[in-house]
């Protein structure tokens, strides 16, 4: 059973940041995580039940998993190194 995606009112600032092949790139990955949400790669974070990080090349994508509820919460997208944590949201 495929998680219901939802996005952090912040989210779509940082894919505005990206050019158009990035954000293409990047949208495919978000899409991905509703059949496979801690695909290879993808970072349990500690301390953050649930809290994964996923990194892809320069891309980073941090969320959260409900599966009680059967959701999936995108709350960052960042390029190049920009500093990450789940403390900032």
């Amino acid at each position: 059973m495929a998680l219901e995606l939802r996005w952090d009112l912040r989210v779509p600032k940082g894919l505005q940041s990206l050019s158009a092949s990035e954000r293409r790139r990047v949208v495919r990955m978000i899409l991905s995580l509703a059949d496979d949400p801690e695909p290879l790669g993808a970072i349990s974070l500690p301390g953050k039940p649930n809290w994964f990080r996923l990194d892809d090349g320069p891309f980073c994508l941090l969320y959260a998993i409900d599966r009680k509820d059967a959701t999936l919460t995108i709350y960052a997208v960042t390029k190049d190194g920009e500093p990450l944590t789940p403390e900032d949201y």
